[in-house]
């Protein structure tokens, strides 16, 4: 395979405009893992990896943030580096640094966290993902251990070494790229590749007292308190709705934790993730989760459900600053991330209120709601929820605070308690 493979899948993704690890997913199985290695390793460490090699990017850091994806597909010296990346793929710097993001997103941190922090963040967002996998209750046997043929598979010579969560015991972590989608396993419903930060949040809407505790007051750069999540926890049934569902794997993680029993309706208003989601399902044998599509106008179809939620799940839009190792391209996207996340025109501040005010209604007295964001910003963490709690007064805050993106993807969360 020669290296102008890096070259060509590298145009392909600047033309298909879709996300990195989606792209990824769709190459040959030959090319996946190196391309997919070093190819993310340059989105990721863009300018600290040119300047190892040599090589002159366009303009300055300010410029080079500026540029569209059509000028870098064309770019000759992101070309340059992409063959050097092929050659000298021992020498890639394995961290970056603040000049790898774009500057308005740094001075944004540098505004909520402080300078320390903000390099501290950038050095951990910048570094390659691990694939986190979610063993299924099915996957463990009466005595509460991992089937032997699990075993055997995750110690077989085609993937890379692999251990134990650090926070969930049901999570396998395989250091970088793992191609683990195309076996049996996967295919009947035994785990889903989900990164430990989203199974911690998955079980907070259910047990926030289970992860409180673990929660700061700003994004975890450092070791901490660390959650952790026994592969026997077992969550009551309830009625929980899953709103902004995507594709489904907190949906998933719900439904495991109940035991497959309680009722989950997923919604979410674009119809191929709630056919992604609907297939997922069916894979993992669950049945208490009902997808739901929902219209981006007019009426909504959430009225029959008022007050009636024991757990309203919002995983709400959001500019994903804490995913940026698993999508490092949302670095050039930002900026019409914030201005409208694929749903009409709503800027995120206006899309955020607005998925709050429609599903709050949803939660039952007593019942909770829990809100979460891949992101660090105050804007849309703390300040969302304080501007949320100083209208809505039937609701208060039980907890809330962050985890990431130390060694999960970066997170925060909150558990509103809805009054009687």
């Amino acid at each position: 395979m020669k290296s102008t493979v890096l070259n060509e899948v590298f145009a392909a993704f600047c033309e298909s405009r879709t996300h990195f690890d989606s792209m990824v997913s769709k190459l040959d199985p030959s090319k996946k893992s190196k391309v997919a290695t070093l190819l993310g390793a340059f989105l990721r460490r863009p300018l600290t990896i040119a300047g190892a090699f040599k090589i002159q990017l366009e303009g300055t850091p300010e410029e080079f943030w500026e540029l569209s994806f059509i000028r870098l597909k064309k770019h000759a010296g992101i070309h340059a580096t992409l063959r050097d990346l092929w050659e000298r793929w021992e020498e890639i710097p394995s961290e970056g640094s603040v000049e790898d993001f774009p500057p308005a997103l740094v001075s944004e941190w540098v505004r909520d966290w402080g300078e320390d922090h903000a390099r501290k963040m950038a050095r951990l967002l910048s570094q390659d993902p691990l694939t986190v996998i979610r063993f299924h209750r099915r996957a463990f046997g009466q005595d509460g251990r991992l089937l032997p043929e699990l075993e055997a598979w995750l110690a077989s010579p085609g993937l890379p070494k692999s251990r134990a969560g650090f926070h969930s015991a049901r999570a396998r972590i395989f250091r970088g790229f793992a191609s683990v989608q195309k076996n049996d396993w996967f295919k009947n419903g035994y785990f889903e590749i989900q990164d430990e930060g989203s199974q911690i949040m998955s079980l907070y809407a259910l047990i926030p007292e289970a992860i409180r505790p673990h929660l700061g007051d700003r994004p975890r750069v450092e070791r901490g308190s660390t959650p952790s999540i026994p592969k026997d926890i077992q969550a009551p049934p309830l009625e929980v709705v899953d709103a902004c569902a995507g594709a489904g794997g907190k949906t998933l993680a719900l439904s495991d934790l109940m035991g497959g029993k309680g009722r989950i309706f997923a919604y979410d208003v674009f119809e191929t993730k709630i056919r992604n989601l609907k297939q997922r399902v069916d894979r993992a044998g669950e049945r208490n989760v009902q997808a739901r599509l929902l219209p981006r106008t007019g009426d909504s179809g959430l009225a029959p459900f008022e007050s009636k939620a024991d757990v309203v799940l919002i995983d709400a839009p959001c500019t994903g600053a804490g995913v940026l190792r698993r999508n490092p391209d949302t670095k050039w996207n930002r900026k019409p991330l914030e201005q409208a996340k694929s749903q009409g025109s709503l800027p995120i501040a206006a899309l955020q209120e607005s998925v709050l005010e429609q599903y709050s209604r949803l939660v039952k007295p007593g019942g909770k709601l829990v809100y979460g964001v891949c992101t660090q910003n105050r804007a849309e963490s703390t300040g969302r929820i304080e501007r949320f709690l100083e209208t809505h007064p039937r609701f208060s805050l039980d907890s809330s605070g962050f985890i990431g993106p130390f060694d999960t993807d970066g997170f925060y969360m909150a558990s509103l308690r809805a009054g009687e």
